[in-house]
């Protein structure tokens, strides 16, 4: 794994960057694959924040805190991390779980396709609303998010547009 450590308007202690390293290396017990993490670390008057981001396979998780000391917003920014990558690999364990969608699925319900195969996944078991849904979308990194929306009670897709933008597919009816 790659740590880049940056230090703003302070000079880092090499007992905090070995610090900062050694938690973050902990990091890659969660995953088979983490390709990099960045750690910013910057000190503005009283007010300290460290903003952590981790690259891992097919996740980007990250997090901003503040505190009075650098080690202390630090110490805050992974435990942040380190509960949605947990929260991340539960979802990804009751996804993989076997659940009723794939039961629905090997029931034949589907149109068999040759050559094709098609991969069921689970609904989001709670209702959400839109801007749940958008950060449900943002901490997954995927590309587009199937939810029941509690405000039309009905099934909604929230997607990532090529331009950037989001977009969200609602039934009329």
């Amino acid at each position: 794994m790659k740590i880049r450590t940056t230090a703003r308007h302070f000079e880092m202690e090499p007992e905090l960057k070995s610090y900062v390293e050694e938690k973050i290396s902990r990091l890659a017990r969660y995953f088979d694959r983490v390709d990099e993490a960045h750690v910013v670390l910057e000190s503005q008057g009283h007010r300290k924040t460290a903003d952590i981001t981790v690259h891992a396979a097919r996740l980007i998780v990250s997090s901003e805190q503040t505190a009075e000391d650098v080690r202390s917003a630090f110490d805050r920014a992974v435990e942040k991390v380190e509960r949605q990558i947990r929260r991340h690999k539960d979802r990804v364990r009751r996804r993989k779980g076997g659940g009723p969608a794939s039961v629905a699925a090997g029931q034949g319900g589907a149109a068999d396709l040759p050559g094709v195969e098609i991969v069921p996944q689970e609904l989001a078991a709670r209702p959400m609303t839109t801007e749940e849904a958008f950060q449900e979308l943002e901490e997954l990194g995927a590309r587009f998010l199937v939810f029941y929306n509690s405000h039309t009670e009905k099934v909604n897709v929230i997607y990532r547009r090529d331009d950037g933008d989001y977009g969200l597919v609602e039934p009329e009816h």
